[in-house]
């Protein structure tokens, strides 16, 4: 992505270390705090890359590392793909498995992808009901939900359906 000139924000583990642009070589964990640092002329993985790094509650380490030309940039941009990220899990392995199909022919995968995302739009309205209407989506110590609305979706239609 970079050789190509396309920005990019990924979400990297705390252990990765930073080497800045004077020589320094530092961890993540150390440079963090709760207030949001941004770096510029990072070398990490022998890429020059741009850092944002941030303590959050509960002790997590939000460490994100991209190409955009800001800094401050990033964490909007990972805030933007985190939607995705979320619609990427029930794809692939908590849910519809699509990284199981043998397909190979590009038109017949194209038709899968349009079918599982119809799939998808359906369980997560059904998942969004069944918390609402039905009953509510259990919630752990830290505030988020033990199932996703999707997953909720899927099994509560699996269950009608029997």
């Amino acid at each position: 992505m970079k050789n190509k000139q396309i920005p990019f924000c990924v979400r990297m583990p705390k252990h990765h270390l930073i080497e800045r642009f004077d020589g320094r070589i530092q961890s993540a964990e150390d440079l963090a705090s709760h207030q949001p640092l941004y770096l510029k002329d990072c070398l990490i993985d022998r890429v020059w890359v741009k850092v944002y790094l941030k303590k959050l509650e509960g002790g997590d380490l939000l460490f994100l590392v991209g190409t955009m030309s800001d800094p401050k940039h990033l964490g909007q941009a990972y805030r933007k793909r985190w939607t995705v990220e979320t619609m990427f899990q029930p794809f692939k392995k908590r849910g519809f498995d699509i990284e199981n199909t043998h397909f190979k022919h590009g038109d017949k995968l194209k038709k899968l992808v349009g079918l599982v995302s119809i799939g998808f739009s359906v369980c997560m309205h059904v998942g969004v009901y069944v918390d609402k209407k039905i009953e509510k989506i259990k919630e752990k110590k830290h505030g988020y939900k033990s199932y996703s609305f999707c997953r909720t979706g899927i099994d509560w239609l699996k269950d009608i359906l029997k």
